[in-house]
């Protein structure tokens, strides 16, 4: 699932990469090599560079994000957590209804323990893709999310 899951992540990206130019388009494609083999730190840098050449990406953003995720789950630092959010936010200023973001965000919120934060995002990423292949394990993400204390 994981392998599936990451490779419609990066023809994702890559579609949404096909105005971007040459050069922000290299450093996405490079990011995703660095970012496959584990190699996070590079792969960040070559996020930024992309997003730093092309600030409206949101798919750049969103990849800058999950790199960080990843390497925040590897080393267990905190303050990573904050850069990955940060990221994940931009995507969506970049793109408001950049569903993969949403979905991004929303599992980072719901993974802090902050589900009525996640909720709304993952219910949005829901409606604006029903057909999502984990729509059960959102929905019942976003159910625990809008449940009462």
């Amino acid at each position: 699932m994981y392998k599936f899951i990451l490779g419609f992540v990066v023809l994702v990206v890559l579609t949404s990469c096909g105005g971007s130019g040459e050069t922000a388009e290299k450093y996405m494609q490079a990011g995703f090599i660095y970012f496959q083999k584990q190699e996070y730190d590079q792969a960040i840098a070559s996020f930024q560079k992309a997003v730093e050449l092309e600030p409206k990406a949101a798919a750049g953003h969103n990849m800058l994000g999950m790199a960080y995720r990843f390497k925040a789950t590897q080393l267990g630092i905190p303050e990573l957590r904050a850069k990955e959010i940060a990221a994940f936010q931009k995507a969506l200023e970049a793109d408001p209804k950049y569903w993969v973001a949403m979905i991004n965000l929303g599992v980072t919120y719901f993974g802090q323990g902050e589900k009525a934060k996640a909720a709304p995002l993952l219910k949005k990423a829901v409606a604006l893709n029903p057909q999502h292949p984990e729509k059960d394990q959102l929905e019942k993400m976003i159910a625990e999310g809008e449940a009462k204390p």
